[in-house]
């Protein structure tokens, strides 16, 4: 049975992920902050899925991954950061160098945690992948073109998110682990953009098949999982 470990699993699109791979019989490691958020999905499949309590924000996130890794497996098929924050604070003027911090320590700070935590796991599966959970948003050539919202912290953390994956991609390739950015659409979801037009469900669904059947000799590019073309970095 093959394991996924995907963050920020307790709403939205990773409770949807969280949702399809339990479906499909995948072991599933689900980082989450409340277990009460997925209590229901765990109660009656506890030899499937295994909660791992705490914040990608914080330096002992890696700890509590390794051990609840090691006590339940010793390799990692699939780890999809989707952990990630939004403070919709537009412009210069109303945005502050805390903004900037807070989602910079989740988004690009707290995926780099998660990976460093399970590169041993994954080094020991077949055909091990790291999907990192991107957004149009962290276009810099979008923004640079005028598309973008002045979403500073937002923008900034996921355009720095975007470096990791390529550094990531340039790094790990030595020991045959695939790293992906992905965005998944403009999803429906508590925080979405007044065009969003896509349902959570959907997007995990296409994501799950996705993973399943990709090209693992894909150059590393920001990938547009709805549309199925590629995005500009």
């Amino acid at each position: 049975m093959p394991n996924v470990l995907i963050t920020g699993a307790s709403r939205g699109f990773g409770r949807e992920l969280l949702k399809v791979y339990l479906k499909n019989e995948w072991t599933v490691f689900p980082l989450i902050r409340n277990f009460d958020t997925i209590s229901e999905m765990v109660s009656f499949r506890s030899k499937q899925c295994y909660p791992i309590l705490g914040d990608v924000t914080s330096d002992s996130i890696g700890l509590e991954i390794e051990r609840t890794l090691s006590n339940a497996t010793d390799s990692l098929d699939v780890l999809i950061n989707n952990a990630g924050n939004i403070k919709k604070n537009r412009g210069i003027e109303n945005t502050s160098p805390d903004d900037l911090k807070d989602h910079f320590d989740v988004n690009c700070v707290g995926t780099f945690r998660c990976v460093k935590a399970v590169i041993p796991f994954l080094r020991k599966a077949q055909n091990p992948i790291i999907i990192n959970i991107t957004s149009r948003w962290g276009s810099i050539g979008r923004t640079a073109a005028g598309k973008g919202e002045h979403i500073y912290g937002y923008n900034i953390a996921k355009a720095a998110q975007n470096m990791l994956t390529a550094c990531l991609y340039q790094d790990l390739k030595q020991y045959d682990i695939n790293v992906f950015a992905i965005h998944p659409g403009k999803l429906l979801t508590s925080v979405a953009a007044p065009d969003a037009d896509t349902l959570p469900e959907a997007a995990a669904q296409k994501l799950f098949d996705w993973i399943n059947h990709v090209d693992k000799s894909f150059d590393c590019k920001c990938y547009d999982l709805m549309s199925e073309t590629t995005m500009e970095w």
